[in-house]
């Protein structure tokens, strides 16, 4: 890990005001995600005082050697920061800081120890030879600072085991280069403050490590700090000491080899949480760099000092106390799950927990005093603290550095010091992929560990600029805690999807979670928490004990339960309604299983290898059968019912066979085998779908490129150049069974009777893996959807495109698997259910094409299977996701009505979808409401006039210009009860409006025509 601390400062030092801090450049280019201690230890620490050769260079502050930094009075001012003399003594002082730091805000549970060598030395060379060029990632030149620096202490000190220490700190002669003033003559070959891991030095020295010394992890590393921060400037009358202590950077260098990534804006230097955590610029200097706050509760649990309180969906008052008023059972930092990858965590942090004001112990002279400030005051504000003199060893409460007021001006301050809730937006997707580069926080709008910025106004590490034009960098304000009495404008004291800011995921999806009823300001502060909505509202999640990726999902309904069957790396998991596992059986299903309820119990069928499996409980015990078909089993198990009520098994092979097998009743019995039909060996039955005694198939050769579609009756349907990936069965108008097949071309075939109907491509992104079946829109047609890249498609079976779609994820993520279609509006027409990659769940209006109420919802990564839908007192969804959780939300207040529930259609896999309603079907010819053209106006390559006839027709389109000329004319066949179009290239036709005159002509006899307009703009 490597850290480079470069601040800029813009202030205007005649009137004492600082506002800005910024870490500018590329701060960690050798990143390392390992956490370097354990939650409880004791961290050793030998630090070395290493001076330059003297030097006369405008480019640095000082001559190279400890204390020239410092002129005329200031040699002999104890009145300031950081006082000469800069020796072991003042060095032990600021590590004792360190200690007294660590060893409150980690509760104990890190012990720091220390040890300054005795004596200081100088290197071969100027500060400038070992500075890094201006702006430059190549800090080579630093390593070897590091080198040469330890490689002299080994041979001053040859008995000193340096395998007993953590971290090698050198301090070194004069500031560091990471602050800029206006004033100041100039810091370019200053040395940067810099952490250098194990992975830096090794990288930045080519692994030629002779001379430093190995900690005891048998690992290497090396802290540099300047002797202080405090530096000389001009300024308009003369010479001033700005000062500015190292503690703060002490702190936050010692955090970096504990593991904690920086979560400031590492691009720009911007901040990014502000000073209510610790590794931030702002609160690395707050106090003037005196004191940091205490680190925050994302940064308190990774390090293993703290654990969160995690609650579970429901309606609850809570109560979060500070850590320093905590008693046993109380909860200091309370964890509110989003979904797998996000989470909120809630603390309360007040300024004065002790009601007692600051006390703040210094050293000077050798001598230990304390001073206690009742408030912010003249001389002990965030920017300034010209009250403090010094060493600063410790102070009673770090969390006075948390923000209070905005400025000077906004005096008097509140009467209570700042503080209360302070809500943690957490995102360990983007933690995951970017702690590596050390950029966690670096995009504003997506940040791993985001401050919920009560006052509604994100404003943290924004810039702005006074009215006397200096900058000003948003560091977090007394409004940016969550209490009752809050003054911000936007504040309404509750915090949901609606409110500023809101309580949706980082992908802007609803995490159906409220908070509300803030208390005062107080050691002890409550709120409430609420899930869901008017519609939508959780009831599951469960974290899966076993590796749930690309598994397959079934739910299995009885009149007074349900449960849910996982397959997963062939093993079958059942899983109850409260999200626990209650059965396994192992090596049970190569494919998504079948199920019913059955004699009163659960039956579910799978398929692994050559045995067909049957899984059976009916609450009390449970049994186990298995039949060796005596070849490969190479389809999902269906499961339908015949006519006459009869439970049936349809199987298909690697042998081209098709098996039917009977249920009988309990206690189950081996199932009969009642039907096979062989296609041909050389054929690999690969799906298989069924409505009642009637089954489609689709198989592809073992030795050729031959592929086929057959059925139950023997007719088979060959393809040419392309191979059948997928069917499904759906009724027509006259209740005849009709295949749906979709190739590895992203052609749709619709087949009736052996013969083709129909035949379509799509314009898919990528191979089309799956579709449903929907009434969209209960218009009499049943619509093809798919989810084709980032967007979810409809068809109708004529091929012409639903009205109002395709859907697009307007992230662009992607969908992902199987849509499934209900209603679960109660409107009578269908809606869409769809996955994207990024774990958001869509709910899409059938009809109109838009994005349900309270929708999307996230499962927070990508889902492990297509999703369930099923009803238990209202319309339920559930999905499980590639971190192994499992949700289920109930998504609607009626029961609703379920078309395509789950992969394959259901949980028998049919793949059946009944004939569509006929309740809105339009039986008028040709109406003049469905003949319209899209897209209108047209710009470039084609429009399509659209039109719905009730029977069979032959369209004529004669195009005209609006002086009556002939420009085109289209002609077509129409399909009777579908809507139909006509594609119309407009490459050469110039811009202007249209007429289109649209006849169609029956074989009935009936004839009709439209006109419409059509405008082309190029």
């Amino acid at each position: 890990m490597f850290k480079y601390f470069y601040l800029l400062f813009f202030s205007c030092l005649l009137t004492g005001s600082l506002f800005s801090q910024t870490f500018i450049g590329k701060i960690n280019p050798f990143p390392e995600k390992t956490k370097q201690i354990n939650a409880n230890d004791t961290l050793r620490i030998l630090a070395a005082m290493v001076s330059f050769q003297e030097d006369r260079d405008g480019a640095t502050f000082g001559n190279g050697k400890f204390g020239s930094i410092y002129t005329g009075a200031n040699r002999t001012d104890n009145t300031i920061l950081d006082p000469l003399p800069h020796d072991r003594a003042y060095f032990e002082s600021h590590l004792e800081f360190v200690r007294n730091y660590f060893q409150k805000v980690s509760n104990g549970k890190l012990f720091i120890e220390y040890t300054v060598l005795p004596d200081t030395f100088s290197v071969s060379q100027t500060m400038r030879n070992y500075s890094p060029e201006l702006n430059s990632d190549d800090f080579t030149r630093t390593a070897n600072f590091a080198k040469e620096a330890w490689t002299i202490a080994a041979s001053m000190y040859p008995n000193t085991d340096f395998s007993m220490y953590d971290i090698f700190l050198i301090f070194h002669a004069g500031v560091g280069r990471d602050v800029s003033l206006p004033g100041s003559i100039g810091n370019e070959r200053d040395l940067p403050s810099v952490y250098l891991s194990d992975k830096a030095l090794k990288e930045l020295l080519n692994n030629d490590l002779t001379g430093l010394p190995i900690n005891r992890r048998g690992q290497y590393n090396c802290m540099i700090i300047p002797e202080t921060e405090s530096r000389e400037v001009e300024v308009i009358g003369g010479r001033v000491l700005f000062e500015l202590s190292i503690n703060g950077l002490l702190a936050a260098s010692v955090a970096s080899h504990l593991g904690l990534p920086d979560l400031f804006n590492t691009e720009t230097g911007l901040s990014a949480i502000g000073r209510f955590g610790l590794m931030d610029g702002q609160a690395i200097f707050a106090y003037s760099g005196t004191f940091p706050p205490e680190p925050s509760a994302w940064e308190k649990i990774y390090l293993g000092w703290e654990e969160p309180v995690t609650v579970m969906p429901g309606n609850l008052n809570v109560n979060i106390v500070t850590k320093v008023a905590a008693a046993i059972g109380d909860t200091v930092i309370l964890k509110v799950p989003i979904n797998s990858s996000e989470y909120f965590l809630i603390e309360n942090r007040q300024r004065d927990a002790n009601n007692d004001g600051s006390t703040v112990t210094y050293i000077v002279n050798g001598e230990i005093r304390f001073k206690t400030f009742v408030k912010d005051t003249t001389g002990y504000y965030s920017f300034a603290v010209d009250s403090l003199a010094g060493v600063i060893i410790n102070v009673d409460e770090f969390d006075w550095a948390l923000p209070n007021a905005k400025s000077v001006e906004r005096q008097p301050y509140d009467p209570v010091p700042g503080g209360g809730i302070v809500i943690w937006h957490i995102d360990e997707k983007i933690i995951n992929e970017k702690i590596g580069t050390n950029s966690i926080n670096v995009d504003k709008n997506n940040r791993g560990v985001d401050v919920e910025e009560a006052d509604g106004i994100q404003d943290i590490g924004e810039q702005f600029f006074t009215v006397f034009g200096d900058e000003i960098i948003g560091e977090g304000f007394i409004e940016d805690f969550w209490y009752a009495g809050n003054p911000a404008e936007f504040y309404t004291n509750s915090f949901s999807k609606d409110t500023r800011p809101s309580t949706k995921t980082n992908a802007g999806a609803n995490s159906l979670i409220t908070f509300s009823n803030f208390s005062p300001k107080a050691n002890r502060m409550s709120f409430n928490i609420s899930y869901g909505d008017s519609v939508i509202n959780p009831i599951l999640s469960s974290q899966l004990p076993f590796n749930a990726l690309e598994s397959k999902l079934n739910t299995l309904q009885n009149e007074n339960d349900f449960a849910f069957y996982l397959t997963a790396n062939n093993n079958l998991y059942r899983i109850n309604k409260s999200g626990e596992v209650t059965d396994t059986v192992h090596n049970f299903s190569q494919f998504k299983t079948s199920s019913l309820f059955f004699t009163s119990a659960e039956f579910v069928i799978g398929a692994f290898d050559n045995l067909l499996n049957i899984y059976v409980n009916d609450g009390v015990i449970t049994e186990n059968i298995s039949i060796n078909v005596g070849e490969k089993i190479t389809t999902p198990p269906v499961v339908t019912i015949s006519p006459t009520e009869q439970r049936l098994i349809i199987i298909g092979t690697e042998q081209g066979r098709i098996y039917t097998y009977a249920l009988e009743s309990r206690p189950p019995v081996i199932p009969n085998l009642i039907n096979s039909l062989t296609l041909d060996t050389s054929f690999v039955i690969k799906k298989i779908a069924a409505d009642g005694l009637y089954f489609s198939f689709i198989a592809e050769s073992k030795n050729s490129s031959a592929s086929i579609w057959g059925d139950s009756n023997s007719r088979i349907y060959s393809f040419t150049n392309e191979n059948p990936v997928e069917n499904a069965i759906t009724k027509n108008n006259n209740g005849d069974d009709v295949s749906i097949v979709l190739t590895d071309k992203n052609n749709f075939y619709v087949i009736s009777d052996g013969s083709i109907l129909n035949n379509f491509g799509t314009n898919a992104t990528g191979q089309i893996q799956s579709f449903s079946l929907a009434d969209l829109k209960l218009n009499g047609e049943n619509y093809i959807v798919f989810n084709n890249g980032n967007k979810i498609e409809a068809y109708n079976l004529n091929g012409a495109p639903a009205e109002n779609f395709p859907f697009t994820d307007p992230l662009d993520s992607g969908f992902t698997g199987t849509p499934l279609v209900a209603d679960i509006e109660g409107s009578n027409h269908a809606e869409i259910i769809s996955l994207t990659k990024d774990g958001r769940i869509f709910a899409v209006d059938g009809n109109t094409g838009k994005i349900i109420n309270g929708f999307p919802i996230s499962i927070g990564k990508k889902a492990s299977s297509t999703p369930s839908v099923f009803i238990d007192k209202g319309l339920i969804s559930l999905a499980a996701n590639d971190n192994n959780n499992f949700y289920a939300w109930n998504i609607s207040s009626a029961a609703g009505n379920i078309l395509w529930s789950e992969e394959n259609g259901n949980n028998q896999n049919t793949s059946f979808l009944g004939g569509a309603s006929t309740s809105n079907r339009i039986n008028e010819f040709f109406p003049e409401a469905n003949v319209y053209n899209y897209p209108n106006p047209v710009y470039e390559g084609e429009t399509y006039i659209r039109y719905y006839v009730s029977e069979d027709a032959k369209i004529n389109i004669k195009i005209f210009d609006l002086a009556g000329g002939l420009v085109d004319e289209l002609n077509d066949n129409a399909v009777g009860g579908f809507d139909n179009e006509t594609a119309w290239n407009v490459d050469n036709i110039q811009s202007g409006v249209y007429l289109a005159k649209v006849e169609a002509t029956s074989t009935s006899g009936n004839s009709e025509y439209k006109i419409i307009k059509i405008a082309v703009i190029k």
